[in-house]
């Protein structure tokens, strides 16, 4: 069963690091290409920072985080219960190796999947931080509305009754 999570993280890590290799070779850096009307555009841009552009610290903390997080997604995929967390736990591993890979390679997250409608524009993204969001999004649906009931437990068998009186003192029925 654990072969899925490899499998998975193979699988994802591979479809973001060929669609980043092709964004990085065929689209101009900023330079909106519309792929359905205006609303899913393909622009290259270039993340040295961490989620939606944000600042975390120093250039180091943008590898040491990632590291952490694999070694908890591993740790954790090892102990998944079943194939939804295994194939949650696989995505998110193959995103976060794609992100990473790109800051050792590039310098940088290419980034190049753009949302909206006219300006109104969601932050630049690729598959690697799509596969991250839809895993913690699986996890946490399963976590809280889907979560497996617990089994109650078996009420105990009445016992048969027994043949003299009972505490009043009157013969049982």
């Amino acid at each position: 069963m654990k072969r899925l999570f490899v499998w998975t993280a193979i699988l994802s890590l591979f479809v973001d690091q060929v669609s980043k290799t092709l964004a990085y070779g065929m689209l101009e850096m900023h330079v909106p290409v519309n792929v359905i009307g205006e609303f899913v555009r393909f622009v290259r841009t270039g993340n040295v920072r961490g989620l939606f552009g944000m600042s975390y610290g120093p250039q180091w903390i943008y590898f040491v985080l990632p590291v952490i997080g694999m070694a908890l997604v591993i740790w954790f995929a090892l102990r998944a219960p079943d194939r939804w967390h295994l194939f949650a736990f696989g995505i998110i591993l193959g995103g976060a190796l794609g992100n990473l890979i790109d800051r050792i390679r590039v310098g940088h997250v290419i980034d190049f999947i753009d949302i909206g409608v006219g300006p109104t524009r969601w932050y630049t993204f690729n598959p690697a931080d799509a596969f991250i969001i839809c895993g913690v999004i699986m996890l946490l649906a399963r976590e809280f509305l889907w979560r497996k009931k617990p089994a109650q437990p078996a009420a105990p068998e009445a016992e048969p009754a027994a043949a003299g009186p009972d505490a009043t003192g009157l013969p049982r029925q």
